[in-house]
C-alpha cells in the first residue's frame, strides 16, 4: 500500500505546483510587454517539472492499484506433516505470468528451520536506532548434489526457499521465539491450533470507503463507540482534525482502492482434500 500513499499524495502535491506556478506564470504574462523574463526562465521549467511529476505519480500509483492478491496465506498440515504456500507465478523478469491465478508449493515439515533476524534502522542521522524483528521459515534442500550425510545442526544442506510470516510489525524480541514455539508445537507435539485466552484476527475486507476511514482513523463505524469508552482521546483527535483529517482522507482512499483492486485467492480443492476438515478450536 506504500505505492499508493505515495502516489496518490505526490499527485496531489503536484497538481498544487502545477496550479500555483500557473497562476505565477499567467499573471506575469497579463503585465505589460508579456511580463519580466525572469519570471519565465525560473517559473516556466518548475511548471513543466510540477506537470510531469503529477503524470507520473498515477503511474507509480498503478503498480499496487493493478490487481494483485487480497492474501497470500501459509497452511500448516500437521497430519499429512506439510507445510503450503500460496505465490504468484512469474516468469524469469519477475513479471506476474496471469492475474488471477495463483500457485502453490509444497514442503515437507521436516526440512523447516526458523530464523529469527534483527535488523537496525538509525532515525535522525543516527540519533537514534530502532531493532526490527522478523521470523522467516527456510526450508531445506535435502536433494542437494554434493551434499552428504545426515542433517545434523552442523550439517546443513542449501536452502531453496524462504517463508516470511506475516505481522512483522508486532514482533519483538520477546514474542518472535514464542510465535515459532506455537507453530513448532502445534506441528510436532499436537498442541492447540490457537493459544488460550486468544482469538482469531479480524480479516474482513472494507466494503465501504467509510469503512476504510474507520480502519485508520476515529471516525468510520463504532464512531459514536469511541466516544463512549476514550472520550479523552476522541477530543485530543477532534482538536487535532485539521492536520490530522487530510491525510486519513488520503489513506482511507488508498487503503479502500487497494482492497477493491485486488482478488480473493482460494485453496486449490487437492490441497483441502489432503488437508481435511478445519481444526475445531477449543472454547
Amino acid at each position: 500500500m506504500g505505492f499508493l500513499y505515495f502516489g496518490l499524495g505526490g499527485a496531489l502535491m503536484g497538481a498544487i505546483w502545477v496550479f500555483f506556478t500557473g497562476l505565477i506564470l499567467h499573471d506575469n504574462y497579463s503585465k505589460e510587454q508579456s511580463g519580466d523574463w525572469f519570471v519565465y526562465l525560473f517559473f516556466g521549467p518548475l511548471f513543466l517539472l510540477g506537470v510531469l511529476f503529477t503524470i507520473l505519480m498515477p503511474i507509480i500509483m498503478s503498480m499496487e492499484l493493478w490487481p494483485g492478491p487480497l492474501d497470500l496465506p501459509i497452511m500448516f498440515d500437521r497430519r499429512m506433516r506439510k507445510v503450503y504456500k500460496l505465490i504468484e507465478q512469474r516468469d524469469v523478469s519477475g513479471r506476474v505470468k496471469q492475474r488471477g491465478r495463483v500457485g502453490i508449493l509444497e514442503y515437507d515439515w521436516e526440512d523447516v528451520l526458523a530464523s529469527h533476524r534483527v535488523s537496525t534502522v538509525f532515525i535522525g542521522n543516527g540519533a537514534s536506532a530502532q531493532r526490527n524483528h522478523s521470523l522467516w521459515l527456510l526450508v531445506r534442500d535435502k536433494d542437494a548434489k554434493g551434499f552428504e550425510g545426515a542433517i545434523t545442526p552442523v550439517n546443513q544442506p542449501p536452502y531453496i526457499d524462504e517463508i516470511a510470516l506475516p505481522a512483522h510489525f508486532v514482533l519483538n524480541e520477546h514474542n518472535a521465539p514464542r510465535v515459532w514455539e506455537h507453530i513448532r508445537r502445534y506441528m510436532n507435539e499436537n498442541g492447540p491450533a490457537l493459544p488460550w485466552g486468544e482469538q482469531l484476527a479480524d480479516t474482513t475486507a472494507p466494503v465501504t470507503w467509510w469503512d476504510s476511514l474507520g480502519a485508520v482513523s476515529v471516525f468510520g463505524p463504532g464512531y459514536v463507540k469511541r466516544w463512549r469508552e476514550s472520550w479523552g482521546w476522541m477530543a485530543i483527535m477532534h482538536l487535532l482534525s485539521p492536520l490530522m483529517l487530510p491525510l486519513a482522507v488520503l489513506m482511507a482512499t488508498t487503503n479502500w482502492l487497494s482492497y477493491k483492486t485486488a482478488y480473493p485467492v482460494q485453496w486449490p480443492q487437492e490441497v483441502l482434500d489432503k488437508v481435511g476438515p478445519p481444526v475445531r478450536l477449543e472454547q
